[in-house]
């Protein structure tokens, strides 16, 4: 690959296993990467000569590890041999003592490929899906287009999405989707697919092509599953300064790396619900239905309740429902100018069987709370969404509008 954006030659130790050359003398260098803060350590110096076309041209290389290429003529090989590029004809030309040599290059790169492994092992629970951290040979990119490998999925009985990724620091998040009933476990390194350049203006692909797809079970769950690049950045943004203050280098990556591993929980730009076995029950006894009438709305109410709830819908927190209950929506104003969408079950805690469940008084709070040091909370976003409801008792909560249930 010619890259003028280089200032130096850089091949890869795979690719120069495969060459003959002089001894790599030892370097302890470190590169700057073009997107500003990736390092790139510098294993070694190599003596190497290039043939283009008919034409030798002795050149120095820095050795590394990985690349996301073999191998990069940077800026000091193109000024050394006078390279010049002719985009109309798509051929590189070098000088030489008999005039200038040409050859033909590729200019689409949609057909280089890199591999997507994890990170580390993970346990995906049963009819879950689990965000993971995956790695690939690429320091960092904006989006990229990730092609999940269909053997893995059919292997492991997993599900993967065709995805709009985001690498940063040869890391990337991507999610899996466990279809079986029982936990499904993938090792460290897993191989998961492949990513290739993506064009930018594309936004989103379907998780299955109905062409290339022989899973049984993928046709129960055609959805689409790109990731939120920018939600995703933000949320490492946030988690970075939550660091700042940790000094001692090694505590900071390790507890980095916890965070990260846990990227998602701390993603509040999207509502989402737990994954626990345990779903709330609303305990009714043989009580009838209980029903309200819904209240007057002027027109620019039953607009905002309308978009309100719309917004819930695609948000999957909400569905259409045919339940003999129902309770009342109570639309609150706040004081940025939106609304606050509330439900009045006032009727429905009447004839719900309370549970005797101790609350602790504030003495015996702060009684537990005497003698240490350091202290942790735990806030959930829309912290009642987030609550998993029986699936049986999810028409107690059904609410009226005047647009209906």
């Amino acid at each position: 690959m010619i890259d003028t954006g280089a200032s130096h030659l850089f091949i890869t130790q795979r690719a120069l296993s495969t060459l003959y050359h002089s001894a790599v003398s030892s370097c302890s260098r470190i590169a700057q990467l073009g997107d500003g803060h990736t390092q790139l350590k510098i294993l070694g110096e190599v003596q190497l000569l290039l043939k283009f076309d008919q034409v030798f041209t002795p050149l120095k290389a820095f050795v590394v590890k990985t690349l996301n290429t073999d191998f990069i003529l940077g800026d000091d090989w193109c000024n050394h041999n006078a390279v010049q590029i002719d985009y109309e004809k798509n051929q590189v030309s070098i000088r030489s003592p008999t005039g200038r040599v040409f050859i033909p290059y590729d200019k689409f790169i949609d057909h280089l490929t890199l591999d997507v492994k994890l990170v580390d092992s993970v346990k995906i629970p049963p009819r879950e899906a689990a965000t993971v951290q995956a790695k690939i040979e690429l320091s960092s990119a904006d989006t990229v287009y990730f092609h999940p490998d269909l053997t893995t999925q059919v292997e492991k009985s997993i599900l993967l999405s065709p995805s709009l990724l985001n690498i940063k620091n040869y890391t990337t998040y991507l999610e899996i989707y466990n279809p079986d009933d029982y936990t499904r476990h993938l090792p460290m390194n897993t191989f998961l697919g492949r990513i290739t350049h993506a064009p930018h203006h594309i936004q989103s692909f379907p998780l299955f092509e109905s062409s290339d797809c022989t899973l049984s079970s993928a046709r129960q769950h055609h959805f689409i599953n790109t990731l939120d690049l920018t939600s995703c950045a933000t949320t490492t943004e946030t988690i970075d300064k939550l660091l700042d203050h940790i000094t001692n280098l090694q505590d900071k990556n390790e507890i980095q790396r916890i965070l990260q591993q846990h990227i998602q929980v701390f993603d509040v730009s999207k509502v989402t619900q737990a994954h626990t076995p345990i779903q709330h029950t609303i305990n009714t006894g043989d009580s009838l239905p209980i029903s309200s009438r819904p209240y007057p709305r002027t027109i620019q109410q039953r607009r905002e309740l309308q978009d309100e709830i719309q917004k819930m819908m695609q948000n999957n927190q909400i569905r259409p429902s045919t339940s003999p209950w129902s309770s009342t929506v109570i639309i609150h104003k706040k004081p940025d100018g939106g609304i606050r969408f509330l439900v009045d079950y006032r009727k429905l805690n009447a004839v719900t069987k309370k549970d005797s469940f101790p609350q602790r008084t504030t003495e015996e709070l702060l009684h537990r709370l005497g003698g240490h040091q350091f202290y942790s909370k735990l806030d959930l976003n829309s912290g009642y969404f987030q609550l998993p409801i029986h699936e049986a008792d999810k028409e107690k909560t059904a609410f009226i509008t005047q647009d209906g249930l």
